[in-house]
């Protein structure tokens, strides 16, 4: 049996968790707070640097990943 990977599905499911990642950090950041956890995707063939540094890019670094940012299964995304 062959395992075929639909690598349009992989890029749809790796935007939506950079939208994701950016609306939570919205809201996060109406409430005041600076910093959150976004547990790593996993089995879906997303990057975690990857999706770290296509968020920095999207909201032009203002929500970053920072140095160390990946513990015990999450990102630590921070709020400027």
């Amino acid at each position: 049996m062959r395992i075929q990977v639909d690598k349009n599905q992989q890029e749809i499911n790796f935007k939506k968790h950079v939208w994701t990642i950016i609306e939570i950090a919205q809201q996060k950041a109406k409430e005041g707070i600076e910093g959150f956890y976004y547990p790593i995707p996993r089995n879906q063939g997303i990057d975690t640097y990857t999706l770290i540094d296509k968020v920095e890019k999207e909201t032009e670094e203002s929500v970053y990943g920072g140095y160390k940012c990946i513990k015990d299964g999450q990102i630590k995304f921070s709020i400027r």
